[in-house]
């Protein structure tokens, strides 16, 4: 970047930044009439000179420009009214007070981190408070649009002044290419002006007095003279609050502006304490209170501005009118002032999307539309501090309304077949027969003071329904509250020892909230399961333990495992003497994945766990459990050479072990009992076909 291209990007933004000071400056002091306003012009031109370079030295942002505001004018005009000050110095003095005392809270709000808060503030929120400081400012300046002097109300109206006033707002609000809108009009609307004098129309008054440093000099000595006002303390305070408040929300969204403009990350509690030193300087020269702006910071940006230069060129412009265009400025029409604010001011509304529009989103829409309706409206009524919070309040409460939909993603009936475990035959059937049970409750999102309670009514529905068993799937769960999580534990009373919560394992998102909110101690015992396929084994077994006494015992003793598989007792016999008992600790590797198929397994006790073994490219996968009463490695018996998966004792395992070898000699000793044997092993593999299509067919529908 030039030194020439940071000049005239500096010098631009001058330009646009010195008509709006000249009417911020207006604001402060206009109860006072011309004379208040002359110090208020000089006054403003010196704080944005100070800002400027405050701003530019401590703050972080480039180039973020600081000038007066017309949100902080605002609130400090508001508070001279209020006083009503019988002189100059007086209303001087005041201003001054409260503006220094609103410096220094916005250095402290610095030191604190206000900045990460600011960030908070919901966007309609802030589109209701800019509109709302619009649709103030534009009252202010109706008067004098209407060719009263300011400090004086309820004149007639003067058609040459509001026509004066409507050749600014136009030229602001429809800018020629290539020339600052603010001083086209100021000049075209001043120039019509006296064209429509010397015509003997009557236009109103003119500033008159140059605001110049001696008539600066003048009124910072009468303040210094002045008693202390008579405000009350705790009004002031609040007054102080309030423009500390208002000015530091301009100065980061004048930062934030910059930061989406250029994708530069800066420091904004560095850019708020050069908000607050400008302030305080605004505060030495008279009490014009100043911030950082985004209208100025954002025409400085895509003039080519990139760095400080820009912004101190920026603030020579102020100095400059202070210095030498006084007289100039004192033959500007009030009416031109009120006109080029007023389009400044129209250009900053934003309005909500309609919430009448059609469509997706509408209740969002109309949501938005009522926080910046609510935020003008207490704007007017009760002040812009009191609006914001007022914002943010029903912000907060349409967002919890919106979040207070039901986390149940869905209900489903009858999980069987995920848990992976492979049983009997008649277990399986009794499992189909029986799942509609068990009711699986896949939750997501937040469960928080406004949802949780939809939670216990569905498991409240789902038992009422015939639901036996509920697992709560929390895969998808984001956050729990405090009142989440004691309605989870409500859930679990709904049927005692048979709500299973997955998954729980160290380090589930579900489970670290329920931690550290104390509460996952407090889950009944058997509640918490490590994952999902846990929770259904575990249903399952519920289920099955409903069913027993139509069941048969699971086989205990090798001849019973034989008898179990469905094998004659003409067959039990022969296999079982060329069987051999085996016995497994819990965590042996049974069979190896690649070993040699050699031999078929016949579990008579515990559980063996199936599973591919770990890969470069892959973690180890489950594939099946397998319970008693099951043949397992039966691929040596059809002929499979090596083994394709992992066999490993989950529990303590007792089992019968039948060599491949042994079924090839009973294949010509006994070919009616190896016909058995075969004919077992097939329907194994049917019933186990049979149990995946349907698992398959109820997660499609």
């Amino acid at each position: 970047m030039s030194a020439w291209t940071e000049a005239r990007a500096g010098l631009h933004a001058g330009a646009l930044a010195a008509a709006q000071t000249l009417t911020h400056g207006m604001i402060v002091f206009a109860a006072l009439g011309v004379a208040g306003v002359a110090f208020g012009i000089a006054g403003a031109f010196a704080a944005s000179a100070l800002a400027g370079i405050a701003i530019a030295l401590f703050g972080a942002s480039r180039p973020l420009v600081g000038t007066t505001t017309a949100a902080t004018a605002l609130v400090a005009g508001s508070v001279v009214v209020a006083a009503a000050p019988a002189t100059l110095g007086e209303a001087v003095l005041l201003a001054m007070l409260l503006t220094g005392g609103a410096g220094l809270l916005m250095l402290l709000f610095a030191g604190v981190g206000f900045s990460r808060l600011a960030a908070l503030v919901p966007t309609p929120v802030s589109q209701g408070l800019g509109n709302a400081i619009a649709l103030l400012a534009i009252l202010s300046q109706l008067p004098l649009a209407l060719g009263a002097a300011p400090g004086v109300g309820g004149a007639a109206a003067v058609p040459g002044a509001l026509l004066v006033a409507a050749v600014a707002l136009v030229l602001m609000l429809r800018p020629l290419p290539g020339l600052p809108a603010p001083l086209l009009a100021l000049g075209a609307a001043g120039v019509l002006h006296h064209l429509l004098a010397l015509a003997g129309v009557a236009t109103g008054p003119v500033v008159a007095i140059a605001p110049t440093p001696d008539i600066l000099a003048d009124g910072l000595a009468a303040a210094f003279a002045a008693p202390l006002p008579t405000v009350p303390l705790d009004r002031l305070l609040a007054a102080m609050a309030s423009l500390a408040l208002l000015a530091s929300v301009e100065a980061l969204t004048a930062a934030s502006a910059l930061r989406e403009a250029s994708g530069r990350r800066a420091d904004y509690d560095r850019d708020l304490r050069g908000a607050g030193l400008a302030m305080l300087g605004g505060a030495a020269v008279g009490g014009v209170p100043a911030s950082g702006l985004t209208v100025p910071s954002m025409a400085c940006w895509r003039a080519g501005g990139r760095g400080r230069a820009a912004q101190l060129w920026r603030a020579g412009v102020a100095c400059f009118v202070l210095l030498v265009a006084g007289p100039l400025v004192a033959l500007l029409p009030f009416a031109a002032l009120a006109g080029v604010l007023c389009g400044a001011v129209l250009r900053l509304v934003q309005l909500p999307a309609s919430p009448l529009r059609v469509g997706a989103g509408r209740a969002r829409r109309a949501g938005d539309a009522l926080v910046v309706l609510s935020v003008m409206g207490a704007a007017l009524a009760f002040g812009l501090v009191v609006a914001v919070g007022a914002g943010v309040l029903l912000s907060i409460v349409i967002f919890t309304a919106s979040m207070a939909v039901t986390p149940v993603r869905r209900v489903t009936r009858n999980p069987v077949g995920r848990s992976r475990i492979r049983r009997p035959a008649e277990q399986e059937r009794a499992l189909r027969r029986s799942g509609e049970a068990i009711a699986l409750m896949e939750l997501e999102g937040a469960i928080f003071f406004g949802s949780a309670e939809r939670v216990l009514q569905q498991a409240e529905a789902e038992c009422a329904a015939g639901a036996t068993v509920l697992i709560l799937d929390m895969a998808r769960v984001t956050r729990i509250d405090l009142s989440g999580g004691k309605r989870l534990i409500e859930v679990c009373g709904v049927a005692p020892g048979r709500v299973l919560l997955a998954p729980m394992h160290e380090g589930a998102r579900a489970r670290t909230e329920l931690e550290a909110l104390g509460l996952f101690s407090r889950l009944p015992d058997g509640a918490v399961r490590a994952d999902l396929p846990a929770a259904v084994e575990a249903a399952e077994a519920l289920i099955l333990s409903d069913t027993s006494a139509d069941q048969a015992p699971p086989p205990g003793t090798p001849r019973a495992g034989l008898a179990a598989l469905g094998l004659p007792p003409a067959v039990v016999a022969p296999l079982l003497a060329r069987c051999t008992e085996q016995r497994f600790a819990a965590g042996t590797v049974i069979l190896r994945q690649g070993d040699a198929a050699d031999a078929a397994y016949v579990l008579l006790s515990g559980e063996v766990l199936i599973s591919l073994p770990a890969g470069p490219a892959r973690p180890a996968t489950r594939l099946a459990v397998l319970a008693p009463g099951i043949v397992f490695g039966e691929s040596a018996l059809l002929g499979q050479t090596t083994r394709s998966a992992d066999a490993t004792a989950r529990s303590d395992v007792h089992c019968l072990r039948l060599d491949a070898g042994a079924v090839e000699r009973l294949r010509i000793e006994a070919p009616s009992v190896a016909l058995h044997l075969m004919a077992m092993v097939a329907r194994q593999l049917a019933t186990h076909v049979s149990a995946a299509n349907a698992v398959i067919d109820r997660l499609e529908a």
